[in-house]
């Protein structure tokens, strides 16, 4: 049921002034029904009008300059419009062009993702076009969570601790203790409010490694040199973080409370049904030369004992050279084979062709494995079909899973637990036919099966460098691919050109 024009505003309101990100409700079928919209009544300014210039002076997660919605030509024209009809149209038509504008940048975002990061960006449309209203949970919570922390910087921020002579652990006295104990208070790591305890306890080492843990350090409890540099970040430069990723999430986020996210810099993956978490899992995302794109689509089925068949990427930089060295064995132990066509029944003799003939461009040939225990993709891979080949899939190299940092794929997702992932997704359909029995039977048979979704799910493979948990706590990532570093150059690059429209909605 789509809400009343008046309570739609009221819950902007409720986000920019009371900080409750849950009671936003933006619904882009209703900016269609409302471009026309009268604001003036009888005269006068409806209070729908007032609540909208309210909701955008207050909203600071728009990240683009807020001249691009005339709020002086607003003004201008509230002082004018009572002495003619021409100012009150004036008027109306300015106040529907700030609604609109608004309502997209909520929705997404004010600035265009491919003039940022180009080819490392994939949207399908679909996943805007879903039937639920309000925005995804995980902007839900980072919206909420940078209202908490612009509240912390209205009041002062946090001071910064002096550089410490040693390590500070558990059982040590030191007056950097009370200090370190006001600055986790802040940000909501410490509950215990006394501050001049000297006393490095158990409260603050389990304070510590919350903190830890929240920026991405090894949590040991002891406050060391990286530990302190992380205490010491400025809080802006925290709350210019989540707001750069909050315009990445108004990007590629959809409505719908199912869905599947993997963030790229924390090498996770999780299932969500009706907004909570239903099986999360480690993964491995693309080398640093070959970084997983961003993408915001649709998983429409999945498949079983899949075929491996190498991308042009892939064939260009890793088959050829081989090929080209004659390193024919290589290839033929982990199960390479060449064939003219795709099912693999025009099979080609890899040592009768010279290769040095090819430069990797449009090559008459297709180089895939068979499924089996060695194949690439493993035993299932998850398919929503995009231009840059990316897919979601199992590994035969468990072990990699056990590395911190998972930088290693040629921009595909392997995941941890691709059986679970399938099991969750497939055990509610077709009459509950798959059971994990069921599935291993399936396997066991190695021929390539494909098993459609019924409702196509939307998957999200985001780069979050900062995030909102379940209990509202912020953790901060690594910049693994640079990308938050390529956003602030454009963004100050950006600063001095005249306003930006991402699409040209009012010519």
């Amino acid at each position: 049921m789509r809400l009343p024009f008046s309570l739609f505003l009221f819950s902007v309101i409720v986000i920019c002034m009371t900080a409750y990100a849950a009671e936003s409700s933006f619904q882009n079928r209703q900016i269609a029904h409302d471009l026309n919209r009268s604001w003036i009544v009888d005269g006068r300014l409806t209070d729908e009008a007032y609540t909208l210039l309210t909701a955008i002076r207050a909203d600071s997660s728009i990240l683009c300059s807020k001249k691009r919605y005339n709020l002086e030509q607003i003004d201008e024209l509230l002082q004018k419009c009572f002495l003619s009809d021409k100012f009150e149209s004036q008027l109306n038509r300015a106040l529907n062009r700030a609604f609109s504008l608004y309502i997209s940048d909520r929705r997404d975002g004010c600035f265009d993702p491919l003039e940022i990061y180009g080819g490392q960006v994939h949207i399908d449309d679909r996943v805007k076009q879903s039937v639920e209203e309000g925005d995804n949970i995980l902007l839900q919570r980072l919206e909420y969570a940078l209202r908490r922390y612009e509240t912390v910087e209205a009041d002062g921020g946090w001071k910064r601790v002096p550089q410490i002579s040693r390590l500070l652990k558990k059982g040590d006295e030191s007056v950097a203790v009370r200090l370190i104990r006001k600055r986790l208070f802040k940000s909501g790591d410490l509950n215990d409010s006394d501050f001049s305890n000297t006393f490095f306890d158990e409260t603050l080492e389990e304070a510590v490694k919350l903190f830890q843990t929240r920026h991405s350090l090894k949590s040991d409890g002891i406050v060391g040199p990286m530990t302190l540099a992380a205490i010491n970040t400025p809080i802006a430069q925290k709350i210019s973080l989540m707001k750069l990723n909050i315009e990445r999430l108004r990007w590629l986020t959809g409505e719908s409370e199912d869905f599947i996210v993997a963030n790229i810099p924390e090498f996770t993956l999780t299932l969500y049904r009706e907004n909570s978490p239903k099986i999360t899992m480690k993964t491995v995302v693309g080398r640093r030369k070959r970084p997983t794109p961003m993408i915001s689509d649709m998983m429409s089925y999945a498949v079983l004992n899949p075929y491996w068949r190498a991308p042009e990427t892939i064939v260009r930089d890793d088959i050829l050279p081989k090929l080209k060295a004659g390193k024919f064995d290589y290839l033929e132990k982990i199960g390479v084979t060449v064939s003219r066509s795709m099912d693999g029944n025009e099979s080609v003799d890899m040592r009768s062709i010279d290769w040095n003939r090819f430069d990797g461009g449009d090559l008459p040939f297709i180089f895939m494995q068979k499924p089996g225990p060695r194949n690439y993709l493993g035993f299932v891979k998850f398919m929503f079909p995009n231009d840059l080949d990316i897919y979601i899939h199992d590994t035969p190299e468990s072990h990699i899973f056990e590395y911190e940092e998972r930088t290693m794929s040629s921009g595909c997702i392997r995941v941890e637990k691709p059986v679970e992932l399938f099991h969750a997704l497939f055990a509610d359909e077709d009459n509950n036919r798959w059971s994990y029995k069921q599935i291993v039977k399936e396997i066991i048979k190695n021929r390539e099966r494909e098993v459609g979704l019924a409702e196509p799910m939307p998957v999200y493979i985001l780069y979050m460098t900062a995030y909102a948990d379940e209990k509202g706590r912020v953790h901060f990532l690594p910049d693994i691919y640079g990308y938050d570093r390529i956003m602030r150059n454009y963004l100050d690059n950006f600063a001095g050109r005249l306003e930006y429209e991402k699409r040209a909605l009012f010519k």
